[in-house]
């Protein structure tokens, strides 16, 4: 399948494993080998004349952590809007070959690092740690709202 695609921010969510060495690749086509980074995409939260975004409301909830699939930024760089969500149930593979994607100068601190890994598990199983920095900020804003 050949899939043409918008370009746009992503956050990189797994750089993937090792290059396989080439001794175990004979006999089988580079595709099923090619190395592969795994990205989650940003997309604009505000609507303009050119773009639909997204209803003020919704994104206001997901400030407050309601969903565990959206993750609300504000990115380093410019972007069309200033607010900007991040789908992790929009995680796909590129290819980790250099015209696929352009690296920026930023990347996630350890503790950004640890509350994505609660992002994630809270999609993936539905909990969240009870010790969790992610867990206390639901629970600070539940308590404001």
């Amino acid at each position: 399948m050949v899939c043409r695609a918008k370009k746009r921010p992503v956050l990189v969510i797994s750089a993937g494993g090792p290059d396989i060495p080439k001794p175990l690749r004979i006999g089988g086509a580079n595709r099923q080998y090619a190395p592969y980074l795994s990205v989650a995409p940003y997309y604009g939260a505000e609507a303009n004349g050119k773009r639909a975004g997204y209803n003020p409301k919704f994104v206001e909830r997901v400030k407050a952590c309601e969903y565990p699939h959206f993750m609300w930024e504000k990115l380093p760089f410019p972007t069309l809007t200033p607010e900007s969500l991040l789908r992790l149930d929009h995680v796909q593979p590129i290819g980790r070959h250099a015209d696929s994607y352009r690296l920026t100068d930023y990347c996630l601190s350890n503790e950004a690092l640890r509350i994505l890994d609660e992002w994630q598990m809270w999609l993936q199983t539905g909990l969240l740690p009870e010790g969790g920095v992610l867990h206390m900020v639901r629970k600070e804003l539940g308590q404001l709202g």
